[in-house]
């Protein structure tokens, strides 16, 4: 079973996209879907839940790209081209104020990077990095501050920047209190609900990234998580056996940033 709809890297220098003219990146190195059909659901649960009317107009020039692992989309200082919303697999905000990077927050389905452009800003404050496989759909930057700025759409984006803002405040607390072993859990478990498999592509040196540590602390980690039955891991891969064990061992920081989410972003469903 996947995880729940409900949300709760890379190693930094990899190659960053190029863009093209249109500010979305070089159609040259990276393949261009299908256009998106605005009547049917995306798999991204804050565009899903506009009504048919909002979604067209948000997703009139979208398109939709691959995740690919180890793809840097945004350095700090880039403008911003696009706003992406993952559909299947994860990003990630990484900070790196010295030489060791850590995550701020992870992206999934159930949002968006880039996100407080709507505020005016256009400039990345962090690198914004593929992290698990999977595919986005990207809104042009014009498109999606005009449509930000009304309407059910406009009440999404506000709602999950402040559920964004919950999660980068409680993750950098996490980091300082925490025991890896609970982190650990607690950053599985959100990758979990923002995938549709229990087994996802993970290698120890991204987890390390991910939790501000070095390789050898992130195997002792998997290798008690493993042991108490929450999940098995081999290299490249991680997959989650026992749901509620892997729960039971997160610090609370997982449920609080989950429920900050349900309360701040008002989604209904539409179809």
């Amino acid at each position: 079973m996947g995880g729940s709809d409900a949300p709760g890297v890379p190693g930094v220098g990899v190659a960053a996209w190029s863009a093209s003219s249109d500010g979305y990146p070089d159609e040259g190195n990276l393949a261009v879907l299908d256009q998106i059909d605005p009547s049917a659901p995306t798999g991204n649960m804050l565009l899903d839940a506009l009504g048919l009317d909002e979604r067209v107009a948000v997703l009139s020039d979208a398109r939709t790209r691959p995740i690919t692992v180890g793809d840097v989309l945004l350095w700090p200082g880039d403008p911003i081209a696009y706003v992406p919303f993952p559909t299947v697999g994860t990003l990630s905000m990484v900070a790196q104020p010295e030489d060791v990077a850590v995550e701020a927050a992870t992206i999934g389905r159930e949002g968006a990077a880039g996100i407080h452009s709507a505020l005016g800003s256009r400039v990345a404050s962090q690198q914004l990095v593929s992290q698990v496989e999977g595919e986005m759909i990207t809104i042009g930057i014009e498109r999606f501050a005009k449509q930000a700025e009304k309407g059910r759409f406009q009440d999404l984006v506000y709602g999950y920047l402040e559920a964004m803002v919950v999660q980068i405040s409680l993750t950098a607390a996490c980091n300082a209190i925490h025991h890896l072993n609970q982190r650990c859990a607690r950053w599985l478990l959100q990758t979990h609900d923002r995938v549709d498999n229990d087994t996802f592509g993970l290698t120890q040196e991204y987890l390390g990234v991910m939790l501000g540590v070095q390789r050898p602390s992130v195997s002792i980690a998997q290798r008690t998580l493993q042991a108490a039955g929450c999940i098995t891991f081999r290299r490249g891969s991680i997959t989650v056996v026992d749901r509620e064990a892997l729960e039971a061992a997160a610090c609370p920081c997982y449920e609080l940033i989950r429920s900050e989410y349900s309360r701040l972003v008002p989604l209904r469903v539409q179809h």
